[in-house]
């Protein structure tokens, strides 16, 4: 299922024309740039679900790792899930920051991949955009290496 999967998802791909890498069965890299800046969110297949995720900054190159600072970051992340549709903000352990979108494989079509799938640059547009210079000291998402 999961070649199958991997081969729907690289057809949609090719069909809007974008560039894409595939790294393994599982996953597939699409480089995206956004306000001038590389971020590759990664469409990874795990079992009946297809996820987008794409970092958005690493912890350690946000400003201040303090628990007030965090803790301001990390409500200004909720309210915007909160008030956007589709948008989903998470973090990890390290406190590096992504947007992240699923998909059931079965069910998705086309039109339903890129509703989803665009999600993901929307969120890091609206995090460079409305969330970083919200900050106090403000953020400086760079994205990433080529």
């Amino acid at each position: 299922m999961q070649r199958n999967t991997q081969d729907k998802i690289k057809s949609f791909l090719e069909k809007k024309d974008l560039r894409y890498e595939v790294v393994d069965d599982r996953t597939i890299i699409v480089p995206y740039e956004i306000k001038k800046r590389l971020f590759k969110p990664v469409v990874a297949i795990n079992g009946p679900w297809i996820t987008v995720s794409c970092l958005i900054i690493e912890g350690k190159n946000l400003p201040s790792i303090k628990e007030p600072y965090l803790f301001r970051l990390f409500k200004k992340l909720l309210v915007a899930i909160h008030e956007l549709p589709e948008i989903n903000y998470d973090i990890d352990e390290a406190n590096n920051i992504y947007t992240s979108v699923d998909m059931r494989a079965d069910i998705t079509d086309y039109n339903n991949f890129f509703s989803e799938f665009f999600a993901v640059p929307y969120g890091v547009k609206n995090f460079i955009d409305k969330i970083a210079p919200a900050m106090e000291p403000k953020i400086d998402v760079k994205g990433c290496e080529e």
